[in-house]
């Protein structure tokens, strides 16, 4: 039986079930965190119209995973405190709250600049697998 990861999108979008070993969301999760120096560069000295900065974590990663996405708020260090900007499965956490995450937890990342996000690895793989209206819908919304 080969593990399965649930991603959430930002603003509460369906999941999508992944599994562990899937090859292009392993590549993409690589893609993202090698890009994590540049991106903390920009959340902590945002440029102009840059905002909206989240990461993708495992909201427990001892138990079943559940990527989400939470809005930095701070990080210092290794160390990013944010705010959950999904509703977890997980009904001990709650949309809002405010967690710490160290970097090497972290997935995914991105922001947006002028209304066009930035980053995103994993959603890119995700929304190849949405069906075509669905796929389109979140594809002007995140102004790709």
């Amino acid at each position: 039986m080969v593990p399965l990861a649930t991603h959430a999108a930002p603003q509460d979008d369906p999941t999508i079930t992944v599994a562990a070993a899937d090859p292009e969301m392993r590549a993409a999760i690589a893609t993202a965190q090698r890009g994590l120096p540049v991106f903390f560069g920009h959340a902590t000295a945002p440029g102009p119209g840059e905002t909206g900065f989240i990461v993708k974590y495992d909201l427990v990663p001892e138990e079943r995973t559940e990527f989400i996405c939470a809005e930095i708020i701070s990080h210092r260090g290794d160390i990013t405190i944010a705010r959950l900007v999904n509703t977890p499965r997980d009904h001990r956490f709650a949309k809002g709250d405010q967690v710490t995450v160290r970097d090497n937890q972290i997935i995914d990342w991105a922001y947006f600049r002028d209304g066009t996000l930035q980053g995103g690895a994993t959603m890119r793989v995700l929304i190849e697998r949405m069906d075509a209206a669905e796929a389109r819908a979140m594809l002007d919304r995140l102004g790709w």
